[in-house]
């Protein structure tokens, strides 16, 4: 048995216990035994039975949507170790509430170091034909490989520039708030990643796409759409799900007078975005410039992620807001190379 085979046993030993027995851990106990088990308090709240704000209503007697962070602090001497667990679940919540890059990756691998060997498939039409296969003859191959798809993640945060001053008076729920913008900020920063990604690769050996000028230089015409679409189909034999598309261009796609028919689309009325070719049109504001991208989204790309969002917990513990950072290590790597095809207005 392995070392996360044995944590994750632990884990479920530790979560796995009565309701009653899980309560009677608390304070900086708690504290110390999630951070040996890689868990947090959202985690506990759930085994147990309860939520962050019943379970400061029963242990600490505050209301945790009303009460200000330095009542918080001052309510029961434990309730210092709880504190960066709210920190962190607010700044999930937002980094999982409005980013889309979640919709346009096939997964999120977990992985246990800041260099991963992506695996892929060499594909080879010829190679994998399906055929007759008489008695003793070879078998058409896919080709799993590792080796030459490195992948290098990289540490992507955002610091809290406030002085305890500034915090101390606000409530926990408005400083919540704060926070789930903040999240949403970084799920931007990885949206952004991911649509440089999907252009220009991941930067290993074999992850560029494949590129097809616009019919006339500057201009992002249907007929643009429609040849990608084709493309990336039968040529690559993947299945169309989004349309990424930012400033001009998107406006460009919006325009397209195959989009305005009322009996197909409703944009104009209601604001819902057209669905060209039954692709699901997605606005990212960081799409590169001059460039759309068509791609199958169960095949196209992957998140990799070492560390999920990690607070300061320390600082926080001691209410040290300077330069408080929130960090998270992750990025994108291509599957199949071929499972998007790009449009690009820039003169080739």
């Amino acid at each position: 048995m392995n070392d996360r085979d044995t944590l994750l046993r632990e884990q479920v030993r530790f979560l796995g216990q009565e309701p009653d027995r899980l309560a009677a851990v608390r304070g900086r106990e708690l504290y110390d035994t999630l951070e040996a088990l890689g868990l947090t308090h959202s985690q506990f709240f759930q085994a147990a039975g309860t939520t962050a704000a019943d379970y400061c209503a029963r242990e600490f007697g505050v209301d945790l949507g009303r009460v200000s962070v330095e009542r918080f602090f001052q309510s029961d001497p434990d309730a210092r170790w709880l504190f960066p667990d709210i920190v962190r679940a607010a700044v999930l919540e937002g980094l999982h509430r409005k980013p889309v890059h979640p919709a346009l990756t096939a997964r999120d691998e977990r992985v246990a170091g800041a260099l991963y060997d992506m695996p892929h498939v060499v594909e080879n039409e010829e190679a994998e034909e399906l055929r007759a296969v008489a008695e003793g003859a070879r078998i058409p191959e896919s080709e799993i490989t590792y080796g030459d798809r490195a992948i290098r993640l990289q540490k992507r945060g955002r610091g809290v520039l406030a002085s305890y001053e500034a915090v101390r008076r606000m409530s926990v729920d408005l400083l919540r708030v704060h926070l789930r913008r903040i999240g949403e900020r970084l799920g931007r920063d990885l949206d952004a990643r991911l649509a440089r990604v999907l252009v220009e690769g991941d930067g290993s050996a074999g992850s560029a796409p494949v590129v097809i000028p616009a019919g006339t230089p500057g201009t992002l015409e249907f007929g643009d759409l429609v040849n990608a679409w084709l493309t990336l189909s039968l040529g690559h034999g993947f299945t169309p799900t989004h349309l990424v598309a930012g400033g001009e261009l998107l406006g460009a796609i919006l325009a397209m007078d195959r989009l305005q028919d009322h009996l197909l689309f409703d944009f104009a009325k209601s604001g819902e975005l057209p669905a060209p070719m039954g692709m699901k049109l997605v606005p990212l504001a960081d799409q590169p410039e001059g460039r759309v991208t068509l791609l199958d989204a169960g095949y196209a790309a992957q998140k990799v992620t070492e560390q999920d969002v990690l607070v300061e917990s320390d600082k926080l513990i001691h209410q040290q807001w300077e330069r408080t950072c929130i960090t998270v290590v992750t990025d994108f790597a291509i599957l199949y190379e071929k499972a998007r095809v790009v449009v690009s207005t820039d003169a080739i």
